[in-house]
């Protein structure tokens, strides 16, 4: 094994550690990918948990998703990561959660407010998704051309969220600001229901986008 991919597997334990502690994933939940040089795709195996995962357990595949022999099992969700890499070759890793908040606000069709300081200058290029099963074709083809417009982060409707960039340290934090964002803007939502003074005034924002 190389270097660079001992190195990419430790990075993958470490931020699958962090999207764990943070709230971010649950139970089997989420996965995480990174793309190396010569192609090959580094992605979190099926059934396990990211609280738990081991560097050895890291399945490597093909740039079509197809696992390496004797590399075990990956996620059910590597069309989503090969489709994504397939349109943006800038992109080195993808990161997918089901953070709640972000999928709480999936289901209402439209992208929360991104009027915080954070969200402005931080956040980047977000977009709201229709659902599709999971795993599928369909679900891949919608992000891909979402990713492709280009956007980086995708809230998809009553599934989670999808962060593609140039490295890992960068998605963690897309993903940990997309589901501070939406928190916030539940909050702030729930006070004007419960007419706090002010809070009417402070929603008043452009509409965001959406796919």
């Amino acid at each position: 094994m190389s270097p660079a991919q001992s190195e990419a597997r430790r990075a993958i334990v470490e931020y699958s550690g962090l999207l764990w502690s943070r709230g971010l994933v649950a139970g089997n939940s989420g996965n995480v990918s990174v793309r190396l040089d010569d192609g090959t795709l580094l992605v979190t195996p099926s059934g396990v948990s990211l609280r738990a995962l081991r560097p050895h357990e890291i399945v490597a595949t093909d740039a079509q998703g197809v696992a390496l022999p004797g590399a075990g099992r990956p996620t059910s969700e590597v069309p989503l990561h090969v489709a994504a890499y397939r349109v943006r070759p800038d992109a080195r890793c993808v990161i997918h959660t089901h953070p709640a908040y972000c999928v709480a606000w999936s289901k209402t069709g439209t992208l929360f407010a991104l009027d915080t300081v954070g969200a402005i200058e931080s956040l980047g290029s977000i977009l709201w998704t229709p659902y599709a099963p999971s795993g599928t074709p369909e679900l891949a083809a919608i992000c891909s051309s979402a990713f492709a417009a280009p956007c980086d982060t995708l809230v998809m409707e009553r599934h989670g969220l999808s962060v593609l960039a140039a490295n890992l340290e960068t998605a963690f934090v897309r993903t940990d600001l997309a589901e501070q964002t939406a928190r916030i803007e539940c909050a702030a939502r729930l006070l004007e229901w419960a007419g706090v003074s002010g809070a009417a005034t402070a929603l008043a924002h452009v509409e965001p986008g959406v796919v």
